[in-house]
Formats: C-alpha cells, structure tokens, sequence
C-alpha cells in the first residue's frame, strides 16, 4: 500500500494514474499540474472527452466570394477584404493531437497506447529579427496577407506598364526585352545611358535593399502599411475610417491585377500579342 500511495505521488508531475479496481491496472491520463495530491480525485477524474469543434455558420451580413459559399473557420472575416477563399486549406492553423500515456504495466500482455484526449491549435503570428525567414510559419494567414498585398501591388504595376508601353510605343510587354537587347536600353523610347546589365544590377541592388530593410521591420501592420511621409505624404490614412475603406480598395484592385496579369501572360504564350492588339484584332 505505501509503495503503491508513493508510486502515485511520484507520478502526480507526470501524469496522473487513474486506479482500477482490477489487478493489472496502469492507465495514465496526461494531465499536468502542481497542485495538492488527492487519492480520492485521482479515483475519480477521467479523460476529458475530446472538444467537438463548432461548424463554422455563414453569416448573411457577411461577403463571400462566391453566393453561398462557407467560409472556414478560421477565416473569420476579421481581416481586410477576407472573403472566405480558402478550397485547399492552405491557411489552416496547424493543429497537434494530446494523447494519454501509454499504458506501462509490465504485468499485462500487452500495453494499451493512450487515446486521443485533446487537440490544441497553433497560430504563430510572431515576426523574427531574421531578414531572409521573418516568418516561423510558413503557412500562416498573416503570412499569405503580406505575400497576397506585396503580389498584388507588383501586378497593379505591372498591368499599368504592360498597358502604357504597348500604347506609346507599339511594343508589346514580352518582347520588351527583346528590343532592349538589340538597341539598347531605353524608356519609353528615349535612349539611357546605362547598359542593360547596368540596369540589371541597379534593379538587384537597390530592389535587394529595400527588401532587407523591409523584412527587418518587426512590426505587422508597418511591414504591410509602412505610412509616414514617404509612403502617406498627403496625409489621406490618418482616419481609421477612411483607412480601412483605402485598404480594402487596394486589395481589391491587387487581386484584380494578378487575375488580369495572368490572362496577359497567358494570351501572351497562346497568340503572341499584347493585351491591346489583341483587343484591337479580338473582331477580326
């Protein structure tokens, strides 16, 4: 009886044993804690059934990207512009299982493992003073919100000089370099005075510097929003208002960009013009 009473006092730490009246009892529940030894809750206590996750309910108020469409859980509609567009569950939290301990009665034939008693989920949203992996979660919804806005504004950029030079010089965005190659940098038709290979690793440099310096800031909402007079001259974010509805517009107009860049990079491989001329010849 006292080494059985000193057994379970030794293993309060680790795992509490839930006793069986039966001979060749050695369940243990993971259960941690340092509070008061109790023979009699240790009689009693039993594993917690494993939580029942909630399905996730449309709400009628909210905005989806598709009419009728459930969003998942975890995109709760908290952030800016999330309209529930997740089909591979790419932004799940990871989630671990907590298992009992197995069972080590050297008595039995055979030892039980330990059921599932628990599941907990994960989400590190932590920035790392670390330029080149800021991130410790590769898949994490603050994550794919940088990579999807940062994407976004390169597209918006680049569908704007994908229109613009075709319209002023007649040539198309993917045969660019081409003419680049054979007379010379250039812009807009108006000749540089750097190489192409100049222009190469002026781009590389200064594009390098302003990503490490960028991936150094620790800040979510700067990383993403920088402000000041540099990025908000005018002032026009100053009203949390008026800043929500500008992000919101800007998201907006970073996913049409990549959806109308892709068609451009797409009708490029298939026909071989740019987005106007192909719209100029759509007919013909």
């Amino acid at each position: 009886m006292a080494t059985t009473t000193t057994s379970a006092a030794t293993s309060h730490f680790f795992g509490t044993r839930i006793s069986n009246p039966t001979r060749s009892s050695g369940r243990v529940q993971a259960r941690f804690g340092f509070g008061g030894f109790s023979p009699k809750k240790l009689l009693t206590k039993k594993a917690p059934p494993a939580p029942k996750r909630p399905k996730p309910k449309l709400d009628s108020d909210r905005l989806v990207w598709f009419p009728g469409a459930e969003a998942p859980e975890w995109l709760d509609g908290t952030m800016i512009g999330d309209r529930g567009f997740d089909p591979f569950g790419f932004g799940k939290p990871a989630e671990y299982l907590q298992f009992e301990y197995d069972s080590l009665d050297q008595n039995l034939a055979k030892n039980v493992a330990g059921d599932v008693i628990g599941i907990s989920r994960v989400e590190n949203a932590e920035v790392n003073p670390t330029p080149f992996q800021p991130y410790s979660e590769v898949f994490g919804l603050q994550r794919f919100r940088e990579c999807e806005l940062i994407h976004g504004r390169w597209a918006m950029l680049g569908t704007l000089g994908a229109l613009s030079v075709e319209a002023l010089t007649g040539v198309t965005w993917q045969d660019a370099g081409k003419v680049e190659l054979v007379e010379g940098a250039s812009y807009l038709g108006l000749p540089l005075p750097f190489s192409l290979t100049t222009l190469i690793w002026i781009e590389v440099l200064v594009i390098g510097y302003i990503e490490f310096q960028r991936n150094a800031e620790l800040d979510v909402e700067k990383r993403l929003y920088p402000g000041g007079k540099f990025f908000d001259p005018l002032g026009l974010a100053s009203d949390p208002e008026e800043k929500a509805r500008l992000q919101l517009a800007e998201i907006k107009h970073a996913r049409l960009a990549m959806v109308a860049f892709l068609i451009f990079a797409i009708q490029a491989a298939v026909t071989g013009k740019g987005p106007i001329s192909f719209v100029a010849t759509f007919n013909k």
